[in-house]
């Protein structure tokens, strides 16, 4: 039987379930899926991408307008951030750009993330800067479940590749992403690479270029849901349902 929202918040002894997006490419959805999950999942975004097409600036925040900064403040003076919310999109602790420099090592990293669900006491999905880092490996270490898209391309691909077999012994749930009409050889290179490592397969998300030229910084899957973005909403849906039945 599925796990109930709510069960899946509740998380652990441990705490609220941490989950993480990451990819070794950029541009391949990492971000956009974040937010759509913890959107669905009632979760907080924690934005460790330091770049302007992270998670932070696509939901409206601008760091410029701002002296201190939320994460900053948390690595250094080992305090909770308190996210901020906004009207039909996830609440988010937002990046800023110097993040790059400042990364704690990896497992501070973790233990800061672990204790701000606890404290926070709410699920946690963490949108990592694209490739390995710190932060990056900090957040792995800390998910109960990895996110990673899958563009169907030869550089994603390649880029796939490197990453699971980096990762073997970590949670990983690979969703092919942006796909449309993938050439047979793309479908029988992500196969092979998912089974050698027996790693589960996400629902497959479409090719939506619209959702590349939205300026609006709303939670695609909000109500009410656009008619144009219901077949994408369906596959967030799925993921989110995979995402709290990951064992």
């Amino acid at each position: 039987m599925s796990k109930t929202l709510i069960e899946w918040a509740q998380g652990t002894d441990a705490g609220p379930p941490i989950v993480a997006t990451a990819a070794w490419k950029g541009g391949d959805g990492k971000s956009t899926m974040a937010r759509e999950l913890a959107y669905l999942l009632g979760a907080v975004v924690v934005d460790f991408d330091w770049d302007a097409g992270g998670s932070s600036r696509s939901m409206g925040y601008r760091h410029e307008h701002f002296v201190r900064a939320p994460i900053r403040d948390a690595f250094v003076k080992g305090r909770t951030p308190t996210p901020i919310s906004g009207r039909r999109k996830a609440d988010l602790i937002p990046s800023y750009p110097d993040l790059v420099s400042e990364q704690p090592p990896r497992d501070e990293v973790t233990d800061h993330l672990e204790r701000w669900a606890r404290e926070l006491g709410r699920p946690l999905v963490v949108d990592t800067h694209p490739g390995g880092g710190e932060l990056t490996y900090g957040a792995i270490n800390a998910a109960r479940t990895v996110v990673v898209p899958s563009v169907m391309v030869k550089e994603s691909l390649n880029a796939l590749e490197g990453m699971v077999d980096e990762l073997t012994d970590y949670p990983l749930l690979v969703t092919p992403n942006k796909v449309d009409s993938p050439p047979a050889w793309a479908r029988r290179r992500l196969s092979e690479i998912v089974r050698r490592h027996e790693i589960p397969m996400g629902p497959l998300v479409h090719d939506e270029p619209w959702i590349r030229k939205r300026t609006i910084n709303i939670a695609i899957s909000s109500e009410p849901v656009a008619k144009r973005a219901m077949r994408f909403v369906a596959s967030m849906d799925k993921l989110a349902e995979a995402v709290r039945d990951y064992e």
